[in-house]
């Protein structure tokens, strides 16, 4: 029978990584409410000001709906002039798990303010959700060329988006980059340890991984891929110990399933290797645990 090894998994580890990609895109519009107090554009109807003013209100307060509700008005009343509005709208489609009608918005954004750097930032993590790596990284360079180039979650999607298409020396460039920016980015460093781990430098995802641990503890997905670094290692008690945190979380059922062969296969003496079944079935969706 074909054999899978666990030392160099393809699939999940990029799906895992993508984990942070999702949360980093969705709290976009958590972090633009700070900024509710900005002045709009003059050419911005002043309709069109207090109804963005308005949804950035009701979105602070958790009421979803009505933030929508009123960046439809804010659309409606000026659809060839509100950038702002279709881009706030955007990441309300992306909360709501609404991809195509996120990117839709996102196009006309772009479309009325071609140097929108939140807009091309946003359409670029929907690109990369949608597997348009290539698409991605165009937008994270325009977003970074018209004003984020001190944003270090760009320089971390973009580093998803080579991650994504095997370019392992640019999405390293990356990480690092926005470890520079920001040494305690927790994204940061569980990606760069992924990618560690992809790679086979297990010491150095170890390092990462540790560092993730440290500054989150909470973060289900760490203690897998250090589970597996451990293993790499010859680490077998230390991976054990992973596993068995790693299940404490609420993780999807095939999650739970690929890291219960895991742990049994390394509590028996079996080493970390498991057969082509089990390696695809655990691959599918054993990466989307909850953060």
């Amino acid at each position: 029978m074909k054999r899978v090894w666990w030392r160099r998994p393809s699939t999940w580890l990029a799906l895992v990584a993508g984990i942070l990609l999702l949360g980093s895109g969705y709290a976009l519009w958590q972090q633009q409410t700070a900024a509710a107090a900005t002045p709009a554009p003059a050419n911005r109807s002043e309709v069109v000001n207090d109804f963005v003013a308005l949804a950035l209100e009701r979105s602070a307060a958790g009421d979803i709906q009505g933030a929508m509700e009123a960046l439809d008005i804010a659309i409606a009343a000026a659809p060839d002039a509100a950038p702002q509005a279709y881009y706030y709208r955007a990441l309300l489609h992306l909360e709501l798990g609404e991809d195509e009608a996120a990117l839709e918005d996102l196009n006309k954004a772009i479309e009325q303010n071609p140097h929108f750097p939140e807009a091309f930032a946003a359409r670029g993590n929907v690109h990369l959700s949608l597997g348009r790596p290539v698409s991605a990284v165009e937008d994270f360079n325009k977003a970074l060329q018209f004003g984020l180039a001190d944003e270090a979650s760009v320089y971390i999607n973009r580093g998803l988006a080579y991650f994504q298409m095997d370019i392992y020396d640019l999405a390293e460039q990356d990480f690092q980059k926005a470890l520079e920016l920001n040494p305690e980015s927790e994204a940061a460093w569980f990606n760069l340890g992924s990618l560690y781990l992809k790679q086979g430098r297990d010491e150095e995802a170890l390092e990462a991984f540790n560092k993730v641990v440290e500054l989150n503890p909470d973060m289900a997905a760490v203690y897998f891929n250090r589970a597996i670094a451990w293993a790499n290692l010859g680490k077998i008690d230390e991976a054990i110990a992973d596993l068995e945190k790693y299940l404490t979380f609420p993780i999807t059922h095939n999650a739970q399933l690929q890291a219960e062969a895991l742990l049994e296969r390394l509590r028996s003496g079996k080493g970390v290797e498991l057969d082509a079944t089990e390696g695809e079935a655990a691959g599918s969706d054993a990466a989307t645990p909850s953060p």
